[in-house]
């Protein structure tokens, strides 16, 4: 349990500091570009949930992620815990609280990381967390089925003939 929150604080403290860098490195329109055509440092605030969506509501982009966390948290009450779900979820609530955090404080997130060749696209370490913690997800759902065993499960197993 103590990995699960030392990587969600690490998450959150690396998101905290790339964005507080990146408004006193970029904020103004400025452009670092750290891989020449691969990634380029650019300064925008969004004021929506991923890719914009429902840009400029800001009482349903702090609602919604909220929703979304106590969801996760119940239904995964219900399966035994992996130290490869805890990783995944310690990923996605890290990257939950550096966005929450900007949403609270500033009415909007703070992104920085541009892929050139994907022109729409602006994210920040929290969203990559979020990301890769997803992606740990659907890896875990599809061939880690050893992650979703209920927990009554294993005490009606025990208790079997």
């Amino acid at each position: 349990m103590l990995a699960f929150w030392g990587i969600l604080a690490v998450v959150a403290a690396i998101d905290r500091v790339t964005k507080f860098w990146a408004g006193a490195a970029l904020n103004g329109g400025r452009t670092m570009a750290a891989l020449p055509g691969l990634l380029d440092l650019h300064y925008t605030q969004n004021r929506g949930m991923a890719l914009g969506f429902l840009s400029g509501q800001w009482l349903a982009s702090l609602i919604l992620p909220l929703v979304a966390v106590v969801v996760w948290c119940l239904l995964g009450r219900r399966y035994e815990p992996t130290g490869y779900k805890r990783v995944a979820s310690a990923l996605i609530l890290g990257g939950f609280a550096g966005n929450f955090t900007d949403r609270l404080l500033f009415g909007f997130v703070v992104d920085m990381i541009y892929f050139p060749w994907l022109p729409w696209f602006v994210c920040n370490i929290a969203d990559i967390a979020i990301c890769a913690g997803v992606v740990m997800l659907v890896i875990s759902l599809a061939f880690r089925s050893q992650d979703w065993r209920e927990k009554h499960a294993k005490d009606e197993g025990a208790s079997a003939p």
